[in-house]
């Protein structure tokens, strides 16, 4: 009975961790945010976030506000083929990952560049693409992608596998771009330890030693010492209920992390909440 009373006890602890894991910070009201993948922060204003759309939606950029507040719509000159994820490279540049590969049809993927825009001015014009790089794969490695960083001149992409296989890494060279008549392939460098969850979103911390993963109820975190290898050892693990939230973006808000959904709504993960599981 005693056993019993103890298991019931601990079950209830975990359900209540995972309905309040995620914090609430609003709603992107805007109507053509319609399904959100891919969120960084801006560096021009640390209360502005950048968030795009989906495959089958229009190629913009929408500044929002931590609380999902509309400030701005930016068009983009490229394709919307299938944007998964966005990422930045610390210097007011925004790279947008043209990586998603439903049912592994696509042979070549893209990578776009653009400056950050001024949030607060509208644009004269779509923003221009300053680069753009391809990449295709090597031999029975095809695979779908929908989270993203960048790190020493590279995009890295995060694999999103649905059998439970742990998620591996692939680096495309950013800097310089691989331009379409010569795409690079996508190169593996290793893989994240328990990561067996689809990833739908990733995101390196400011110092680069720390990288989030989200997938639909529980979120990830990795660390480094070494700034110059692709090792990650496990942090921490926040499972979440997901409640029909759909999550699909991750990023950094300095220590804490912001979620969107697909169902628009925006999230917290604060510090004290991701620093509770640490060894999991």
């Amino acid at each position: 009975m005693r056993a019993t009373l103890a298991i019931a006890a601990l079950l209830a602890v975990i359900g209540t961790d995972r309905d309040s894991a995620l914090e609430s910070l609003g709603r992107m009201n805007h109507r053509a945010i319609r399904e959100a993948s891919g969120i960084i922060r801006s560096h021009r204003s640390p209360d502005v976030f950048w968030v795009l759309n989906d495959s089958g939606n229009p190629a913009m950029l929408f500044a929002v506000k931590r609380d999902g507040g509309f400030i701005g719509e930016f068009a983009v000159q490229a394709p919307n083929f299938d944007w998964e994820d966005f990422a930045d490279d610390g210097n007011g540049r925004l790279y947008i990952g043209d990586i998603g590969n439903n049912d592994l049809r696509l042979p070549l993927r893209a990578i776009y560049r653009v400056d950050e825009p001024d949030p607060a001015k509208p644009a004269p014009g779509p923003l221009a693409v300053t680069a753009a790089t391809y990449y295709r794969f090597a031999p029975g490695e095809r695979f779908d992608a929908e989270g993203m960083y960048i790190d020493r001149g590279r995009a890295v992409l995060v694999a999103k596998y649905l059998d439970q296989r742990h998620a591996d890494l692939f680096a495309v060279p950013v800097d310089p771009p691989a331009p379409l008549a010569r795409p690079a392939v996508a190169r593996r460098l290793g893989r994240l330890p328990g990561c067996t969850e689809p990833v739908t979103g990733a995101a390196l911390s400011r110092d680069r030693r720390r990288l989030a993963v989200c997938s639909y109820n529980v979120l990830r975190i990795f660390e480094r010492t070494d700034l110059n290898n692709d090792d990650w050892a496990k942090l921490a693990v926040v499972p979440f209920a997901d409640q029909g939230r759909g999550i699909e973006a991750v990023c950094w808000d300095g220590a804490d992390l912001v979620l969107a959904g697909e169902g628009r709504g925006l999230f917290r993960i604060a510090q004290a909440t991701w620093m509770k599981t640490l060894g999991r």
